[in-house]
């Protein structure tokens, strides 16, 4: 799919996204909900900004902290002090952050994670819908973007990630089903 170049298509694209995301959850098995991902070893295989990720509730959560991320980004510009969309602490290194995220909520139960998703996702829609076609289409626009566009955040935080979690979660399916 080509990147959205209007609003509508990227609340479509942001939509869509998270529509396969949850219909390959879905598709999932108790069991394959249940085990543990076995391809995290290998950043090839799964990539390295999802590594640490060892099971559902893992990808989920990590889907989630990044919105907020974006959350805090877009909140931060429209309060009139924007800054950088990664804390400094973890921008020549957002791996580690990847790893604190992650281990944030080892506590967190799937269904806690789900939820948490589903209303960041919803808050990603809503912020998206709040910018103009101009505010999300002309790079560096807010100069926290620096030559990309404000859709672009919002793509690389749902429709993006939703699609590669999918992919990895196929890729989880078949190492269980090779079990």
């Amino acid at each position: 799919m080509a990147n959205p170049t209007t609003k509508q298509e990227l609340l479509t694209a942001i939509a869509d996204g998270y529509a396969k995301l949850n219909e390959q959850i879905d598709k999932m098995s108790a069991e394959e909900i249940a085990a543990p991902f076995t391809f995290t070893a290998d950043p090839k295989k799964c990539g390295v900004r999802w590594q640490n990720d060892r099971c559902l509730r893992d990808l989920l959560t990590h889907l989630y902290e990044w919105q907020v991320l974006m959350e805090i980004f877009v909140k931060n510009i429209c309060e009139g002090h924007p800054k950088d969309y990664l804390p400094d602490e973890y921008r020549k290194n957002y791996h580690e952050m990847d790893r604190m995220l992650v281990e944030k909520h080892q506590n967190t139960t799937l269904e806690e994670a789900k939820e948490l998703l589903t209303q960041s996702h919803q808050n990603m829609l809503d912020l998206a819908e709040s910018f103009s076609e101009e505010e999300l289409f002309t790079k560096g626009y807010f100069k926290c973007t620096y030559t990309t566009t404000m859709a672009a955040y919002f793509l690389s935080v749902t429709a993006s990630p939703y699609l590669q979690a999918v992919k990895l979660l196929k890729m989880h399916q078949k190492n269980c089903k090779g079990k």
